[in-house]
């Protein structure tokens, strides 16, 4: 044989097991005869194995060209793989919470599985050796769908680590089988649980409000979708899409910012950044919608990226974001309007996304009872979740200050919360960023490791502020990165007198955030002092967030473990 298809063997053999292993516990947890298992086990790892080995001949022709531009990049996958590993101990010290049959099969099955694993890898091997001597394999590299998976390789290795994060971090703390809302940052979380895998219409009884005005029409077929993969398992058919949308994210952000700077490596560190975060961390994981109007706005700014905006995909894009949530169709609007500042085209464009919500909300009410129609009374009861600041200036002051960090910190480092219980009259522990007391208004800190990562953040901050002003002098002006900051500047202005607790909304704008820093340094994306301090911020910065969630499962385990 030669080195390399020993070196082929070398990849394929312990990522393809891996994979396998994974996928066939997940499978197998739906159908569990032993049929099930065996017929599984052959074609997933057969599937996987023969993908991988395809793959790595191009990966190892790359490393030996690239091996140096190439060796940042390769870091900041280990660093997610790390990630991946961290993420699945502490889960499995929490194991009345996290079910862990969905993902490690039982001990008496692994025999087996390593058997008809090896008649799989071997099977690969001969069918990849076939093709080869057949001359097929030309013919399949040159196809368009291989070709696409070759080059966004690294985005989608990414994002599948980050995928396996926030499901095994959805099975973990989403605690199905109990009302949770309004418990952990303000997420409703079962109630988003039951709306997703009801399995009627009138199962869904909690009010789905009408700022949401097409949501169920969008995403509810998301999870039938799944479900018919796992024998009809909605539950965990919610949790993989929702993992799946998350880590959709973090592709799309690997997207854009490899457009940008032309460097995957550096795309990788703004993604690895974005997936890291305190807010895609939690609400990657746990069931809200947010995740899905962050997917929808990273997608309206990679069009935006296009030489001639295509309007049918904005308007479209439009439509979905504006349907999830009615706030962030002003987003689109400024990012559209940075992009093509054409008042014609933009009005164009806000009416027809306007009008066929309106639609929609009208389906959507008509299948769903619990979902109200938008109208001036339904609106108007939306001033429930409005803030009175004009009476008390210390709830002013307190306010502005939460949101700035929220903002700005927050969504990135994950800081220390408030558990509260008896405070708010409750016999279950309720996860804040602010507590309010006579005359006191309290906004969540850092302290420790979160302290030093949190001020590193800033130093970030205020360095991409000042390349962005510099960008100014400059002939290309970042016109889309000041449409980012708009954005960021109209969360702030809407979020200081409307909402509950900000971290729920971070989604909406850590995307832009994240997105005008990699914008701000894409000047220096080829300069290895600046990769290199990107992974060594991201290193604690995942310690710190993967620290929160520990916190969230110690504290939670007594209420709601299994």
């Amino acid at each position: 044989m030669s080195k390399s298809k020993t070196a082929q063997l070398m990849i394929a053999v312990p990522i393809g097991t891996v994979c396998a292993y994974f996928a066939v516990s997940l499978f197998t947890y739906f159908y569990t005869s032993a049929f099930s298992f065996v017929a599984l086990s052959l074609i997933l790892s057969f599937a996987f194995f023969t993908f991988v080995f395809f793959l790595a001949d191009e990966l190892i022709a790359h490393t030996q060209a690239k091996w140096r531009t190439e060796l940042i990049g390769i870091l900041v996958l280990l660093l997610a793989v790390g990630f991946v590993i961290a993420t699945l101990r502490l889960c499995l010290q929490f194991p009345t919470l996290f079910n862990r049959r969905v993902l490690f099969m039982d001990a008496f099955n692994l025999p087996l599985f390593a058997a008809l694993t090896i008649v799989s890898a071997v099977a690969g091997f001969v069918f990849y050796a076939t093709l080869l001597k057949r001359g097929a394999l030309d013919s399949i590299r040159n196809s368009r769908a291989f070709g696409w998976i070759r080059d966004n390789l690294a985005g989608l290795l990414l994002s599948s680590l980050f995928f396996l994060i926030y499901f095994s971090l959805a099975e973990t703390i989403n605690f199905p089988g109990f009302r949770t809302l309004d418990q952990y940052f303000d997420l409703d979380i079962s109630a988003w649980l039951t709306r997703f895998q009801a399995t009627s219409p009138r199962e869904i009884t909690d009010t789905v409000r009408a700022v949401h005005p097409a949501v169920l029409l969008f995403l509810r077929p998301l999870t039938w979708i799944a479900s018919l993969l796992l024998n009809g398992d909605r539950l965990h058919a919610a949790f993989i899409v929702h993992a799946l949308v998350a880590a959709a994210c973090v592709f799309l952000m690997w997207k854009i910012v490899r457009r940008v700077s032309s460097n995957s490596s550096y795309a990788l560190l703004a993604a690895t950044l974005l997936g890291a975060s305190a807010s895609h961390l939690l609400l990657g994981s746990m069931l809200e919608t947010y995740i899905y109007s962050a997917l929808a706005l990273l997608v309206f700014v990679s069009f935006l990226q296009n030489d001639v905006v295509p309007f049918k995909s904005a308007v479209l894009t439009g439509i979905v974001v504006f349907g999830i949530t009615v706030t962030n169709l002003v987003q689109t609007v400024i990012l559209y309007f940075s992009k093509q500042p054409n008042v014609k085209t933009i009005l164009r464009y806000f009416i027809i996304v306007l009008a066929a919500v309106f639609v929609l909300n009208r389906i959507q009410a008509w299948l769903y009872p619990a979902a109200q129609v938008i109208l001036p009374s339904t609106l108007r009861a939306e001033q429930g979740y409005q803030v009175n600041l004009t009476e008390k200036p210390w709830l002013l002051t307190g306010r502005v200050s939460l949101v700035a960090r929220a903002l700005l910190f927050y969504g990135i480092v994950a800081p220390r919360p408030f558990v509260l219980m008896e405070e708010l009259g409750m016999s279950v522990p309720n996860f804040r960023t602010f507590k309010i007391t006579i005359g006191e208004f309290q906004v969540a800190g850092y302290t420790g490791l979160g302290d030093v990562i949190a001020k590193i953040w800033l130093l970030i901050l205020v360095a991409a502020f000042v390349f962005f002003a510099l960008a100014w002098f400059e002939k290309q002006k970042p016109i889309l990165a000041l449409g980012l900051l708009a954005c960021m500047g109209f969360n702030f202005a809407m979020h200081i007198v409307y909402g509950d607790d900000p971290m729920l909304y971070s989604p909406d704008w850590v995307y832009a955030l994240i997105l005008f820093v990699a914008f701000s340094f894409g000047r220096y994306a080829d300069r290895k002092w600046l990769q290199i301090s990107f992974i060594a911020f991201l290193l604690p910065l995942m310690i710190v967030n993967l620290n929160l969630v520990r916190q969230i499962m110690e504290v939670s385990v007594p209420f709601y473990g299994r």
